[in-house]
């Protein structure tokens, strides 16, 4: 799971598009056969996700051609205490979700074609998209997962990570933004991930080129504690995942931003 520096979508808040402007122009096209329409928000009360307030209710979508085949799950967010934040943040998911599913028809379709001219087997591609949930104090975490495959030997996962604080004015926080100014928390929580690859004897073998942390690394807060995660291939091969390290609260709590640590009681 990526940053979203890294990730298919350069900034998933902070884009200025409003939902309304997203859902007109995307949806329209969207009731064609082509391309299904994203379904309403599920009213079942168990598919919601409600923590302290803010509640994510699921945006659904499955279609299956025989040229790709897509499942799509995003969260509408209400209750966020900033409503022009919670707009926005709608809207880039709405838009990743449309994004995304144009992006598998197109390239399904093109290699439909190819496959039809050579005269080869095509391989349908296949697009899910799903999200997941924590809360920590103020601090509201979720993650949204998005798995392509495209006929190779293997799909691809890319993850990017949401860290909203939840008050007046809201913010997703970068990792950079956590820890008080002149500490080097890289350098911290370099050393505490690279004592837990050399322990783990699958990732002991990538140890020696551990590039280690970047200025804003993916992270999440699960149960109150520094989760750092890394994508496919960010510090090693296809095989060893998506890996994740769970930071010692005692490590770098004295190291927070005061707003960071207050957010999080």
């Amino acid at each position: 799971m990526k940053t979203p520096s890294k990730s298919i979508v350069t900034s998933l808040v902070g884009t200025a598009f409003l939902l309304a402007a997203v859902n007109a122009p995307a949806m329209a096209a969207a009731t064609s056969a082509t391309t299904p329409a994203i379904a309403a928000p599920s009213a079942a009360p168990a598919q919601k996700a409600q923590v302290q307030g803010v509640v994510f209710t699921p945006k659904t979508i499955q279609a299956k051609t025989a040229e790709y085949e897509a499942k799509i799950s995003i969260p509408v967010i209400s209750g966020l205490k900033d409503k022009a934040f919670e707009t926005k943040l709608n809207a880039e998911l709405q838009k990743l979700a449309q994004d995304s599913l144009k992006e598998t028809q197109d390239m399904a379709k093109e290699d439909a074609a190819t496959a039809k001219k050579y005269g080869y087997e095509l391989r349908p591609h296949a697009l899910d998209i799903s999200y997941e949930v924590h809360m920590n104090g103020k601090l509201v975490s979720f993650a949204v997962q998005t798995y392509r495959y495209t006929g190779g030997a293997h799909g691809i996962t890319d993850v990017v990570y949401y860290n909203l604080a939840n008050v007046e004015k809201a913010k997703n926080l970068q990792l950079s933004d956590l820890f008080r100014p002149g500490y080097d928390y890289r350098y911290v929580l370099s050393h505490l991930i690279a004592q837990q690859i050399k322990a783990d004897p699958d990732l002991s073998g990538i140890a020696d080129g551990f590039p280690g942390v970047s200025e804003n690394q993916s992270f999440a807060f699960e149960n109150g504690k520094l989760v750092i995660h890394f994508g496919q291939y960010e510090i090693g091969p296809y095989a060893i995942g998506m890996p994740a390290f769970t930071i010692p609260t005692g490590n770098v709590f004295n190291l927070y931003n005061p707003e960071v640590a207050q957010l999080l009681k």
